[in-house]
């Protein structure tokens, strides 16, 4: 039976609700809501009356959720979308659709990732803004409190409520600096170990989680020199720009063609390549796109999963934190 609370009841409070949890502003959550700052003080004060609760305190930082709000937090996403879910989505129309989406991404993966991302969304999606931040140790609290969208990185031990989709890899390269000795030779094994290396990580890993490659040598008791250790791509090609190193990395980058003329990259050698596929590593990360569980059921979002795995994938710029990322190599 439906209660007289409900029904009297106004559900866009709710929604407000929510948006006030994301945002922990008031500014911020009346321009999302597109209402001014003073009907959203009010509409406030009505989820005060209406839950017997203060619900956020003022602070220099924002506002603070109260227990009560906290606990609201954990249940009115999912309410909210199975709403969504009763009123349909059919309306959804990524040519006119304007909304944000906030994506969680190693500084690597948005370097091959957001060059055809974007040119795919100035064509299809205008009106749709991204806005990236690195991967933080508490990204799963936020793709739970809809503080972000989804969150690319290696999947290990995520909760319940975190739906984690692996992402396909493809065989990494070996990149060198044009003009580098081995450019035009077959290389072999050793050839790969005379010369320093540069290896790539993600941030807040383990080298347990992620280093294919030593992994792979260090079972066959066969070790590389690692001349630099970065984050960072761009850097890295730098580097191999201006010395003989090598750097093992995801193929994408090779067909970005945000490098040409700077570096070249290779098959690693075959010698290696079968290192690879005798060895079981059971180290091995797998990269994988995050989401909460909250947005299974939302159009935009799964748009934008179907969007971001395309080109996350085969089809475009393929990650693997074992294998194509340098934090695997």
């Amino acid at each position: 039976m439906i209660s007289r609370k409900l029904v009297r009841t106004d559900l866009n409070l709710l929604v407000a609700l929510q948006v006030l949890l994301e945002e922990r502003n008031v500014t911020r959550a009346a321009e999302r809501l597109s209402v001014s700052q003073p009907a959203l003080s009010k509409t406030l004060q009505k989820l005060r009356d209406a839950f017997e609760d203060e619900l956020f305190t003022r602070t220099a930082h924002g506002l603070v959720p109260t227990p009560r709000a906290e606990s609201l937090a954990e249940e009115l996403p999912a309410l909210l979308e199975s709403v969504e879910h009763v009123l349909g989505n059919e309306d959804f129309e990524p040519s006119t659709y304007s909304g944000c989406f906030k994506l969680l991404l190693p500084p690597i993966v948005s370097e091959a990732l957001l060059p055809r991302l974007m040119a795919e969304l100035y064509e299809q999606a205008p009106n749709v803004q991204i806005i990236t931040a690195e991967v933080s140790p508490d990204y799963q609290d936020q793709l739970k409190k809809g503080e972000a969208d989804f969150a690319a990185f290696v999947a290990i031990d995520t909760e319940r409520d975190i739906h984690a989709e692996p992402i396909s890899a493809q065989a990494p390269r070996c990149y060198m600096g044009r003009g580098h000795p081995l450019e035009g030779k077959e290389m072999s094994l050793q050839d790969f170990l005379n010369h320093p290396h540069v290896r790539l990580y993600l941030q807040g890993l383990t080298r347990e989680n992620t280093s294919m490659v030593d992994d792979v040598l260090g079972q066959y008791g066969v070790h590389r020199s690692i001349a630099l250790e970065t984050t960072q791509f761009a850097s890295a090609v730098g580097v191999l720009s201006r010395t003989d190193a090598l750097l093992v990395a995801n193929a994408g980058f090779e067909e970005s063609g945000l490098y040409e003329g700077l570096i070249i990259g290779v098959e690693l050698p075959s010698e290696l390549q079968r290192m690879i596929r005798n060895t079981h590593s059971a180290n091995r990360g797998k990269m994988s796109l995050m989401r909460h569980t909250r947005t299974a059921r939302s159009a935009p979002h799964q748009w934008m999963r179907a969007l971001l795995m395309r080109h996350l994938t085969n089809e475009g710029a393929r990650m693997d934190a074992s294998e194509a990322l340098g934090t695997a190599a």
